[in-house]
């Protein structure tokens, strides 16, 4: 559909937070309905070091979905190199539904109770209902705007601001959930691309609808994530041993000992220590290497005097389940195919529970509060992502990421067609955690000059955990 002759709104541009500048943009709320009821964007920028040398525009989208443009950027935009800032103007903006853009309303969806676990019988039926109402909440403060919140419609609004911001074609660098804001508007709007970064991707199939025989099964399920966290708690114990006694864990066989602490809080708190409360840490230590060491003190202080407790295989009642914002999931819930009964939950969580161990019940019920979500965007992006474009699309990833693991990205570059793969040999989630000079360099030069790095490319990060 495109952008469906909308208008391309002026933006009238003015000094804010310091060096910036700020704008807003009006946009249809409904792209079928291009002259219809608007919304605002809000947009910032910070012009190029070098105007005389300015390519154009680069935009950014911090991921999420879920997180404002507005904010990250003044946060982030002196960490980029000094050619990048010399030769684009940094564009960035919140998204339709957050921030300071037209917001969704939810009220009372901060408030929610408990939601128990799906896993115990008598609380299983309170588990669903509590899911189900940050839903309810949005339907009830925001129905005209939650069905139009969609990646594609977001994907849309970029198409305009490109438009208002004089470019011929766009240039993105989008982290995590940003890739697949790329990889839509990189298919609804292929000859107006000149440079995309994906950083930390998604799996687009898995993100969207699954590959054929994965429609049973919730999205976390289809990317396989469980066995990327897998993969980097195996890279952390590799490393604490390897460290020697500046990881506190590395006395002893680290695995075995991590089994036994599993096995112990599987039947009960341990010094006040839930198992939701020790996988909640670990997955924040997993995108940010530099809290590995905090990380091993803490199994440290939970691992029991003797070993054993493992093989008793206790299962697990109680898995870690995240609460997600209104915002995330009113993106999110449109992008997303997932069950919509319980019962497959149920089914699908008793087979990843034995393949993976420690992550796969997480994942199951990542995104339970999208069952039953109030509303459709019938406007969506589900594919192709194959759509023929002037230049490769870049992709980078670290080797061991919680989030966005390295065999999405994979995935996605044969998706895309034209994906190219730099592997950032670290651990973490998008090169916001994880710092790479090499990367950095590599990423000017493509946003620069359109050189790709070579096929099978692999960058060192500037920091190695257990320093």
């Amino acid at each position: 559909m495109g952008t469906n002759g909308a208008a391309v709104p002026a933006l009238n541009w003015s000094p804010c937070r310091g060096k910036f500048q700020c704008a807003r943009a009006d946009v249809p709320v409904s792209y079928r309905e291009p002259a219809g009821a608007k919304l605002a964007l809000s947009v910032i920028k910070l012009p190029a070091s070098d105007p005389a040398h300015r390519i154009g525009s680069l935009f950014f989208n911090f991921g999420g979905p879920g997180t404002g443009g507005v904010s990250e950027l003044t946060r982030f935009a002196d960490r980029y190199p000094d050619e990048l800032r010399a030769r684009f103007d940094l564009v960035s903006f919140d998204p339709r539904g957050i921030g300071g853009s037209t917001a969704i309303s939810c009220p009372g969806a901060d408030q929610l109770p408990g939601r128990g676990s799906p896993l115990r019988p008598d609380q299983r039926d309170a588990f669903y209902a509590a899911s189900a109402a940050a839903g309810k909440a949005c339907a009830a403060g925001s129905p005209a705007l939650l069905p139009h919140l969609s990646s594609a419609n977001v994907a849309r609004d970029m198409e305009l601001l490109r438009q208002s911001v004089g470019d011929k074609a766009l240039n993105l660098y989008g982290y995590s959930y940003g890739t697949y804001l790329g990889a839509t508007y990189a298919n609804l709007f292929p000859g107006t691309v000149r440079a995309i970064t994906m950083d930390g991707t998604l799996d687009l199939v898995a993100n969207a609808t699954g590959a054929p025989g994965q429609q049973d099964e919730p999205v976390d399920v289809r990317a396989d994530v469980a066995r990327g966290q897998q993969q980097e708690l195996d890279a952390f114990f590799d490393a604490c041993v390897k460290a020697g006694p500046k990881c506190a864990f590395s006395a002893g066989d680290p695995r075995q000992k991590f089994a036994d602490i599993f096995a112990r809080l599987s039947q009960g708190p341990v010094g006040g220590v839930t198992l939701p409360s020790l996988l909640e840490t670990i997955n924040r230590a997993q995108y940010q290497s530099a809290r590995w060491t905090k990380l091993a003190q803490t199994l440290t202080a939970l691992a029991p005097a003797s070993q054993g407790a493992a093989a008793a295989h206790p299962p697990v009642l109680d898995p870690y389940v995240a609460t997600h914002s209104p915002g995330f999931l009113a993106v999110q819930c449109v992008d997303s195919d997932n069950p919509a009964d319980p019962a497959a939950y149920d089914r699908v969580a008793a087979s990843e529970a034995k393949r993976q161990p420690y992550f796969g019940t997480s994942a199951v019920f990542n995104m339970a509060q999208c069952i039953g979500w109030p509303a459709r965007d019938q406007d969506r992006y589900p594919g192709p992502w194959n759509r023929p474009r002037k230049n490769p699309i870049l992709i980078v990833n670290s080797r061991h990421d919680p989030a966005t693991p390295l065999h999405d990205a994979q995935a996605t570059a044969r998706q895309l067609g034209d994906g190219r793969v730099l592997v950032v040999d670290g651990y973490g989630h998008t090169t916001l955690d994880v710092h790479s000079a090499c990367a950095s360099a590599a990423l000017t030069r493509y946003f620069v000059d359109l050189t790709a790095p070579a096929e099978g490319a692999v960058c060192a990060p500037d920091f190695t955990p257990f320093p």
